[in-house]
């Protein structure tokens, strides 16, 4: 019996899969980029959308082109929810359809909408839900890395919300300029944030492949071509 001990240590295998939060926060990475890009495309629109310029310091914007803008933004952003929606993790999928839901008041009091007024309670009253349904999401998502993304744009929209309330002398230039700016930040923290995720699942597993007796598992089950049966033994020198 051979009482030699092997000369390396076995190492433990390392686990194939991706931990849980990490595989959740990957699937969350494809929906928050295309939402970031959305939300990007929607507030450079607000900036270089022409303005009608009675004179230089008096800027306007009619408030039939205002809810044009908006309507196919939230359209867009519905669709952008659902994408979400059905990758997200179950405790937080309620709450994106949610959001997907309170999109469709805003859009039909935005087709009626036809002064400044009516326009900023329509876009003021979806922020606002918006931003706490997002805040839940964030509450959901805690444990996840990066979860801030979702707080950050929380604030983003409740900040938009309350503004809008309180603009009462606001016109519908200020309404979507304030609107843009919002989405703007929500767009550009999603889309790096959705980047990160799918970076960092993709860093994660490359870093998991499993490893025995310190070579690739691939390498280490490939079988001894001199313990291959059929092979021949060398013979032995006689002389």
């Amino acid at each position: 019996m051979s009482t030699d001990e092997p000369r390396t240590e076995p190492t433990q295998p390392r686990p194939d899969a991706l931990p849980q939060s990490i595989s959740e926060s990957k699937a969350l990475g494809a929906p928050m980029v295309v939402r970031g890009i959305l939300g990007v495309a929607f507030g450079f629109a607000t900036v270089f959308w022409p303005r009608d310029a009675a004179s230089p310091k008096h800027l306007s914007m009619d408030v039939d082109i205002v809810d044009i803008l908006s309507i196919s933004y939230l359209v867009l952003f519905a669709l952008a929810l659902v994408y979400q929606g059905l990758r997200a993790p179950l405790s937080v999928r309620t709450a994106v359809y949610g959001q997907v839901v309170i999109t469709i008041p805003a859009i039909v009091f935005l087709f009626l909408a036809d002064q400044p007024a009516e326009l900023r309670a329509a876009l003021s009253i979806w922020a606002l839900l918006h931003g706490l349904i997002e805040l839940y999401n964030y509450r959901q998502l805690k444990s996840h890395p990066m979860a801030s993304d979702f707080l950050i744009a929380a604030a983003c929209h409740v900040l938009l919300g309350v503004i809008l309330i309180f603009g009462d002398g606001f016109g519908a230039l200020w309404i979507l300029g304030f609107t843009g700016v919002a989405t703007l930040i929500a767009g550009v923290i999603f889309i790096i944030g959705g980047y990160s995720r799918i970076s960092k699942a993709k860093q994660i597993a490359a870093d998991k492949e499993p490893f025995v007796d310190g070579l690739p598992a691939a390498e280490a089950d490939a079988p001894d071509v001199h313990d291959a049966p059929g092979t021949p033994e060398a013979p032995d020198d006689k002389n």
